[in-house]
């Protein structure tokens, strides 16, 4: 069930009530979200919500084995590295196997040895990366004794809800435990927080995807990506830079709705994006970009690595690393692999230039030169393989072709969208402000009803978010 679709709005609606009434039993009110939260999961596969159960029932006992104090310095990091593995074996065996498998079939091929690893048909259940992440952040945070205030605290139920909690359970953002945590037990749980706000997110996450970005997927994305072959310099560009702005409005959209959700339930959702396109470098980017993601890498993997701490190649190499693992983060595909690389290799040539003052730009044109690359990037990230990914690029040497009213439309876009990114904060507290002041049932019942209108006016087959697939 999407959180765009008819349903889910019925539901949701009976669902709040329901749990708005229980604000002054929160014991009750824990496991009816918890309870729901695996209910949600259960209509897309009751396979995948038996696995995330029997996750979570290791992550918790993991978790209370971790904590336990250990005098040797060297055991406690064993301990953790174990359940970290082992964590990490669902995501591995159900996403990655298959990728791995036939990896190594070709490298045994070109060694002359000819033998084959079995094939095992696997099915990657939904948010099996997000929820994968998040078991992470919780084993580490558990094995840290600064958050000895929260030990012997987080019971079975609560673990379980912080795996499934549904409104970041399919493509996330990334929630840490310790943040969960603290609102878990903080004093707003389970009330509404940030009303307005809320209800901001709400609206103008359903008009970018069901409008914004499902146009954008129509009329220039889906052409280019499912028929390359026929396509010229006009109609390729047009797809790659619509291309840019469908993945930020489809994930933004996803970010601004569970957020929104999140407040309705007491919860603030981490901040997943700022304004990325205004970036002035790639390192600029990875810090507006997908947010939640790129700090996990940052503290994850990229500072156990030894950061920036051990020289400036050291340094390279590390980011390196850490870039082309979130490239594969989003699939067994080559074709992340190639666009974390292209990232990687972004980055560290911009490291190297602004060490030697090599070359140097204004503003304007540091702006535009990474907005083309990151949109350059894009090809590989959407393409399903390199062969697809390398015919849309080499069809822009086809200088033919025509402008319609659909590509006028999305120059004006792209103006109005620029335009609004830079003043986007300025509006959101316009937005807010207007409606404190006319706040009421009445508010209430009008939003409620555009929401219903918004989603019933969709057009028919509206896709599932972009990142659902990750």
């Amino acid at each position: 069930m999407s959180f765009i679709s008819p349903e889910f709005c019925y539901i949701a609606l009976i669902f709040y009530l329901v749990y708005w009434s229980l604000k002054d039993f929160p014991i009750v009110q824990k496991t009816y979200l918890t309870a729901c939260s695996y209910g949600f999961y259960a209509t897309w596969s009751i396979k995948f919500t038996i696995i995330l159960f029997l996750f979570s029932l290791w992550i918790w006992w993991a978790g209370e084995w971790i904590k336990k104090p250990s005098s040797i310095e060297r055991y406690k990091k064993l301990k953790l590295t174990t359940v970290i593995s082992l964590s990490l074996s669902l995501l591995i065996m159900t996403k990655y196997y298959e990728f791995l498998r036939s990896s190594i079939d070709a490298a045994l091929m070109i060694g002359g040895v000819h033998h084959k690893l079995p094939f095992i048909e696997l099915v990657v259940p939904a948010g099996v990366s997000f929820f994968s992440f998040q078991a992470i952040t919780y084993l580490v945070w558990q094995s840290k004794e600064s958050q000895e205030e929260f030990k012997n605290k987080n019971q079975l139920i609560e673990v379980l809800l912080y795996l499934a909690f549904w409104p970041t359970l399919f493509a996330g953002p990334i929630f840490r435990a310790k943040n969960f945590f603290s609102q878990l037990k903080g004093p707003d749980v389970g009330k509404v927080i940030y009303i307005e706000k809320a209800i901001y997110f709400i609206l103008l996450g359903l008009f970018q995807k069901i409008v914004l970005a499902n146009w954008l997927s129509t009329n220039f994305v889906d052409p280019v990506y499912s028929y390359p072959e026929n396509q010229n310099t006009v109609t390729v560009i047009s797809g790659i830079w619509a291309y840019a702005l469908q993945i930020f409005f489809d994930f933004s959209a996803y970010t601004l709705i569970v957020t929104g959700l999140g407040f309705l339930l007491g919860y603030q959702i981490p901040i997943n994006f700022r304004q990325p396109y205004l970036a002035i470098n790639l390192q600029d980017f990875w810090k507006r970009w997908h947010i939640s993601l790129s700090t996990f890498i940052r503290d994850y993997i990229y500072v156990p690595l030894g950061g920036n701490q051990q020289g400036f190649t050291k340094t390279q190499i590390n980011i390196f690393i850490a870039m082309l693992l979130s490239g594969l983060w989003h699939g067994a595909n080559t074709t992340f692999l190639i666009w974390g690389a292209l990232h990687a290799v972004g980055v560290i040539v911009s490291n190297i230039n602004s060490r030697n003052s090599l070359v140097l730009l204004s503003e304007i044109y540091s702006r535009i030169f990474t907005l083309v690359f990151i949109c350059i990037a894009w090809v590989f990230f959407r393409a399903d393989n390199l062969e697809i990914a390398f015919s849309v690029l080499d069809h822009l040497r086809n200088i033919e072709g025509t402008f319609t009213q659909n590509h006028l439309v999305l120059i004006i876009l792209s103006v109005i969208f620029f335009n609004l990114s830079q003043r986007a904060d300025q509006l959101e507290i316009m937005v807010i402000s207007w409606s404190k002041r006319h706040w009421g049932w009445k508010f209430f019942i009008a939003v409620t009803g555009i929401i219903f209108m918004i989603i019933d006016a969709g057009p028919n087959g509206v896709p599932a978010f972009i990142y659902y697939r990750f």
